[in-house]
């Protein structure tokens, strides 16, 4: 009995996994493993096997250790409603050094790591690396993770990091920090949560041309936050989606108990919708939101929301929306944006990664919370033609971009706009 009869195979037929053999493994713990495949044997009939068959290759390629996953079923000698299932394995090597280019926000990074994992044949895993780029000055990081109490679907961490990046494209300012992140990260059916701590000590040091509330905002904050991510990423593709959706939901608390000199609630909304419309055209919208309640009077520059750009509301300078002091943005305390793309192959060049696309692009961003009645009445919009490249580490985009409302305050560019990274709007 092979998975694709299954497959064949009414979906309600009474089914019981027998047995599981595992094969292949020298480090990875048989007890780990159990915890990874145990759910099995709680299927009943042949569409909860399936299901949880694949739920079994999802945990142990998301446990970064195993270089090759094969899953078998087979027909059982203890009945027809029985199956044994043969799980084929290759483990990655134990140490490793990696490589890689980062490209997003219009900004580019160099990185190298070496790192350890399957530590103790239970997932364990400890990274160093170090990046630079022209936004990261230098950034160096080391990361430990483990399963919690063996869990396949929980991961306890720690992150100890410090960098020096440049805000120029929006503000005049460089950015030192040095931070410390325990967290916990877990998966369900829905997808990925992550709960953390986090304790930063942030220096800000203004450059010689910035503006006054730059250079009042400047010198050291320190931040202790509790945060809350969720990502649920059903996309076909992460960087030219045509079909699926994607939603992140991000909710972090700073200053609790008058830790830290900054306090503040934040909440802040990512999704996107794709659907194909014909063979070759598809439709791509999104919306994103945020919101800052209960800030201190000394809310730190970097805690700020910040709108506009060739990822953001195409057709503006980069943090081009909203209050400008001199040639910095002041940014703001809510915002909501939202677009709409028509995207088609071009006609006789299907083949070739490069797509053609029609965008409309709206949002607005207030400089306080206790404006929020105004993000409905300003709302700024774009509209603009353009090409895209798919490329492998980023996506890469050329348009030509129309504002058509924006304030006095805002910084539109109606010409040509280059943007390069993983998420656009």
């Amino acid at each position: 009995m092979s998975n694709e009869s299954l497959r064949n195979t009414p979906p309600e037929t009474p089914l019981h996994v027998n047995l599981i053999r595992v094969l292949g493994i020298h480090i990875t713990r048989p007890s780990f493993l159990h915890n990874l495949t145990a759910n099995v044997f709680n299927a009943t009939t042949t569409k909860e096997v399936l299901q949880q068959v694949k739920q079994v290759g999802v945990q142990l390629a998301r446990q970064d250790i195993f270089q090759d996953i094969e899953l078998y079923l087979d027909t059982s000698r203890e009945g027809p409603d029985r199956v044994d299932m043969t799980v084929l394995l290759k483990e990655k090597e134990k140490g490793f050094l990696k490589s890689q280019v980062d490209i997003n926000h219009n900004r580019a990074e160099l990185s190298a790591g070496l790192g350890i994992r399957n530590i103790f044949g239970g997932g364990e895993s400890v990274y160093s690396s170090f990046s630079f780029g022209n936004y990261t000055h230098a950034a160096a990081e080391t990361l430990i993770e483990t399963p919690l109490f063996q869990m396949a679907n929980i991961k306890l961490g720690i992150s100890v990091n410090g960098f020096i990046k440049d805000h120029s494209q929006i503000n005049a300012f460089e950015e030192a920090t040095r931070s410390l992140d325990a967290h916990l990260k877990g998966w369900n059916r829905l997808g990925e949560h992550q709960i953390g701590y986090v304790i930063a000590e942030r220096d800000i040091v203004p450059y010689h041309d910035a503006s006054p509330t730059v250079r009042a905002r400047s010198g050291s904050h320190f931040k202790h936050s509790v945060y809350h991510k969720f990502v649920r990423d059903e996309r076909n593709d992460t960087l030219l989606p045509t079909q699926g959706h994607y939603f992140r939901l991000f909710q972090e608390v700073a200053g609790l108990k008058d830790q830290g000199d900054i306090s503040y609630v934040k909440h802040e909304l990512d999704a996107s919708y794709h659907q194909p419309l014909t063979q070759s055209v598809s439709l791509s919208t999104s919306v994103r939101a945020g919101v800052l309640t209960h800030a201190s009077k000394t809310l730190c520059l970097l805690d700020r929301f910040y709108l506009g750009g060739p990822l953001s509301v195409r057709g503006f300078k980069m943090g081009g929306i909203g209050e400008r002091d001199e040639n910095d943005a002041v940014g703001g305390e809510a915002y909501w944006a939202a677009g709409a793309s028509l995207i088609s192959a071009i006609p006789g060049f299907s083949h070739l990664p490069i797509k053609m696309h029609a965008f409309a692009n709206a949002g607005n961003l207030v400089t306080k919370t206790s404006k929020a009645n105004e993000l409905a009445q300003t709302p700024r919009a774009s509209i603009g033609l353009g090409l895209i490249l798919h490329h492998s580490i980023a996506r890469i985009e050329a348009n030509y971009c129309i504002p058509l409302r924006y304030s006095t305050s805002d910084s539109p560019e109606p010409k040509f706009q280059f943007g390069i990274g993983l998420n656009f709007l």
